[in-house]
């Protein structure tokens, strides 16, 4: 699970649908309480921050757009 601290528009492809769909996975597991992964470092890392992965979440959404690709649902 990684969030990369890159700009979005830095990063190819692969990487910028792999960010939107962990971003995705992370905020189920924090809003959620689930278990599965709430010990991870990058979890951890953004525990208590989710103002900072909401953001996060609107740039890949505008870098994805501009791509013309399409998020599937708000986080």
């Amino acid at each position: 699970m990684r969030i990369w601290d890159l700009p979005p528009s830095d990063l190819c492809r692969q990487h910028l649908l792999g960010e939107h769909r962990e971003l995705h996975a992370l905020w189920s597991i924090l809003t959620n309480n689930k278990k599965a992964y709430s010990n991870h470092p990058e979890t951890l890392r953004w525990k208590g921050k989710l103002h900072a992965l909401y953001l996060r979440h609107e740039a890949l959404v505008r870098e994805m757009q501009t791509r013309g690709y399409k998020s599937p649902q708000p986080p």
